[in-house]
């Protein structure tokens, strides 16, 4: 009977810690009224908006052995320090299949950059955000010193294992499982901001739906919390606080779901080079990633659902 308890209470956590009322919408406050020019507003905020956009991603996947074979372990990343340590280099190389294909370093910032705030309530009050392609480049500008653009780029290494989803033996798509996700913001060399990790999303799980990959997990700030800059930047858009201040609360309070393409999920012979350290394959992806701020409620239930679970371990630990 406790066992069952215990799965019950177990179950009504996790249900409660992944509760789908929560808060997705956003803002950014970069301390800086960037909209300076030629008038300003008065505000250091962006509108509220709900996503993260990218696009033009171009992505490495490392397979330590066959992708085809279950259990392979995956790497992927588009950091050229990580890329290097599995032997990679750009060029034509030649593929599994007798073919060749083209490998490449990511172009900064096309190919690593958030190039849109999604959905904003206003989408002329974006204090400056840009995509830092073309016209107008990060830091473009002169407001207080620091230019009138600013924006994001992200790097990530994320961890996984391929997994037969039919039982036929055969490998059919990647399950990720640990990693991080880091966004830095962008603006001139005069801001002292310049270039600060503003977010850090840790890797826990995905899910494959047809050709979509959903990668989720938890902010953290352990590392990079202590900074004020970093502290105010994210903010929920309905009023639950700064990201930091969530999590500094409950450190896997903020959730998060990193939507993209994937297509095909377990790479041809046609697209695998045979690396020193891995079969690589490259492929570019769009997506989002929403950032998932939970309402008071959902909190409350999922510390009664663990409370319980606790009372039920010590009771049962009174009847041994």
């Amino acid at each position: 009977m406790f066992k069952q308890a215990k799965l019950a209470l177990a179950a009504t956590a996790l249900a409660a810690a992944t509760l789908p009322a929560m808060a997705a919408p956003l803002y950014i406050n970069t301390g800086q009224d960037f909209l300076g020019e030629p008038v300003p507003n008065g505000s250091t905020n962006t509108t509220v908006f709900d996503q993260l956009g990218y696009s033009g991603t171009l992505a490495t996947s490392i397979y330590l052995g066959s992708p085809a074979t279950p259990g392979t372990q995956v790497v992927d990343t588009n950091i050229p320090l990580v890329m290097n340590s599995y032997g990679f280099s750009a060029g034509t190389k030649p593929t599994l299949s007798g073919g060749t294909a083209s490998f490449s370093y990511p172009n900064a910032p096309a190919q690593t950059n958030i190039d849109s705030l999604n959905n904003p309530q206003n989408p002329l009050d974006l204090n400056g955000f840009v995509g830092g392609v073309g016209f107008p480049a990060y830091g473009f500008g002169n407001v207080g010193g620091l230019g009138g653009a600013w924006g994001l780029t992200y790097e990530y290494e994320i961890r996984g294992v391929t997994v037969d989803g039919d039982g036929d033996g055969v490998s059919d798509y990647v399950r990720y499982n640990s990693g991080t996700f880091k966004v830095f913001y962008q603006s001139a060399a005069t801001d002292p901001n310049d270039g600060k990790e503003v977010l850090r999303l840790i890797v826990t799980g995905s899910d494959i739906q047809l050709t979509n990959l959903n990668v989720s997990g938890y902010v953290d700030y352990s590392e990079n919390g202590s900074d004020p800059f970093v502290q105010n930047f994210f903010n929920s858009g309905d009023g639950l606080g700064s990201l930091y201040s969530n999590w500094l609360n409950n450190n896997i309070s903020v959730s998060w779901v990193l939507d993209t393409n994937v297509d095909p999920p377990i790479p041809t012979p046609n697209q695998l080079w045979a690396a020193s350290g891995g079969l690589i394959r490259q492929s570019t992806l769009d997506g989002s990633l929403v950032i998932n701020v939970p309402e008071p409620g959902s909190l409350a239930l999922a510390g009664l659902a663990l409370a319980g679970l606790g009372f039920a371990q010590r009771r049962r630990a009174l009847r041994k």
